[in-house]
């Protein structure tokens, strides 16, 4: 009997023992992760009252705050400037929690980050609210050049300055007015909120950091990088028209099935995508997944702004037909991943953090945190990014981005279409080619794309018009510092 209650007292400490490991786990090693996840929004909804600090753009321009008002509920979160930085900024309501940087900085600005309510001992012994206020990366004049440039069409536009992370422009259509949703009007917030999260087109999320869309032969970069690091920049691609089927993989065919070959220079500026599967087979699978890696385009955990959310963007792979791979078939992307990726060439092959906050002060203004730049990887050497940069040069003045071209500043460029059925167009500019300062990609969707010559000049001018109107612009020290 006695060895019995001795196995019995065994077993309950070890289930006891698995439990308290299990607490511990959600509690402790899980806790973040719960508190970020998508579906949670308790503590954000609970802050909905409390006061708040405000969220203000690189150059000064407040775009959330929180008002004294009277009534039940005395203090109104307001965004005057009503969808420009929806997207971004994000949103925090009563019943439906909270989206943005209004959520993955709630800490701060809620003011229960201990780094908020603690400046110095003094802090301890005094039960007084403090918040956070947050700093953005984003120019105000530059998301207002992005919204006028885009004004008619749907897409996403993101502006980079390549050599710092900062992300200076991030601007979709569609989008919402958070003010509606922060409203102490609960039914109607309900109405607009349930509106907005079952329409098709997803007006609530933020396209530009969770949305992969197929982005054709912009891969072609990444092609021409692993061409370069394997000695392949004078193999000359014999001119053909397409490029054999292979297993379960379609014929790769070049458009209007013209022949095309020679050098990667040649290919870059003819778009030829058969001359591409040639270098791609030459290159080999491990070669090309190597440089893809190292640009952050594979893996589990995709480009993203720092701090950002957890979200639903899945991890991209490559074909397992190299040739089709090196054209870029069914590679996606988001805007600020595609955007990232030239950043990272423009910056002689040095990969940087994307950021959307430069730093969180505290009640007084001093700064209490930093986000300064980052680097992340060494994805390619300076003399392949050099040669890459001449790659997109060349593509300006006689390929498919002549467009682009400006009289008194030397741009790259590159345009690309997708092989899908999907109607997007996708542009990435930048400029000046021999020391970029500013990269803009552009995903253009939904337009008239029967004519596709006439969707062509659209996203090239848009490209161009946001790219001269931002290298005009007062340039403050704003991303750097």
């Amino acid at each position: 009997m006695s060895r019995r209650l001795v196995h019995v007292g065994i077993a309950f400490l070890v289930i006891y023992g698995l439990l308290f490991f299990r607490l511990e786990m959600v509690q402790v090693v899980n806790a973040k992760n719960l508190r970020n996840h998508p579906q949670n929004t308790r503590e954000i909804m609970l802050d909905f009252d409390a006061p708040r600090g405000l969220i203000q753009t690189a150059d000064g321009e407040i775009v959330a705050q929180t008002v004294a008002i009277s009534g039940p509920r005395n203090r109104l979160r307001q965004y005057p400037y009503g969808s420009l930085y929806s997207q971004v900024v994000g949103f925090i309501s009563a019943e439906h929690g909270g989206s943005g940087i209004e959520r993955s900085h709630n800490g701060f600005l809620a003011g229960s980050d201990l780094s908020v309510r603690i400046q110095d001992s003094r802090d301890l012994f005094v039960d007084q609210a403090r918040t956070g206020q947050v700093e953005l990366s984003l120019r105000h004049d530059v998301q207002l050049v992005t919204r006028a440039a885009m004004a008619g069409h749907r897409g996403t536009v993101v502006v980079v300055e390549p050599n710092s992370g900062s992300v200076w422009g991030m601007w979709s259509n569609p989008n919402f007015d958070p003010n509606h949703l922060s409203s102490h009007d609960l039914s109607a917030a309900a109405i607009d909120f349930n509106a907005l999260n079952t329409d098709v087109a997803q007006p609530l999320t933020n396209r530009a950091e969770y949305q992969s869309v197929e982005i054709g032969s912009l891969f072609t970069i990444v092609t021409a990088a692993a061409a370069i690091e394997n000695n392949l920049s004078d193999f000359n691609v014999p001119a053909t028209s397409s490029f054999p089927a292979r297993s379960n993989f379609p014929i790769i065919t070049n458009s209007d099935e013209n022949e095309c070959g020679g050098t990667i220079k040649s290919l870059m500026i003819s778009s030829c995508r058969s001359g591409w599967a040639t270098i791609g087979a030459e290159i080999g699978h491990g070669p090309l997944e190597a440089v893809t890696k190292r640009f952050g385009l594979l893996g589990d955990d995709p480009v993203r702004s720092e701090n950002a959310l957890p979200g639903t963007v899945r991890a991209t792979g490559l074909v397992s037909s190299v040739p089709h791979a090196a054209v870029g078939t069914s590679m996606k992307l988001t805007p600020l991943q595609v955007a990232n990726l030239f950043a990272t060439i423009s910056n002689g092959g040095s990969q940087m953090q994307p950021r959307l906050v430069n730093r969180v002060r505290a009640h007084d203004g001093s700064v209490i945190h930093n986000f300064g730049p980052r680097v992340v990887n060494q994805s390619v050497s300076k003399e392949t990014a050099a040669e890459l940069l001449g790659l997109l040069s060349e593509n300006v003045k006689n390929g498919n981005a002549a467009g682009l071209e400006l009289s008194d500043v030397s741009m790259g460029g590159l345009l690309a279409s997708s092989f899908s059925e999907s109607n997007h167009l996708w542009m990435v500019a930048l400029a000046p080619v021999t020391r970029p300062e500013v990269i803009v990609a552009v995903l253009l969707e939904g337009d008239d794309f029967d004519d596709r010559q006439a969707a062509e000049a659209s996203i090239t001018g848009i490209s161009r018009r946001i790219t001269e109107a931002v290298l005009r612009l007062p340039s403050p020290t704003l991303g750097g510092s």
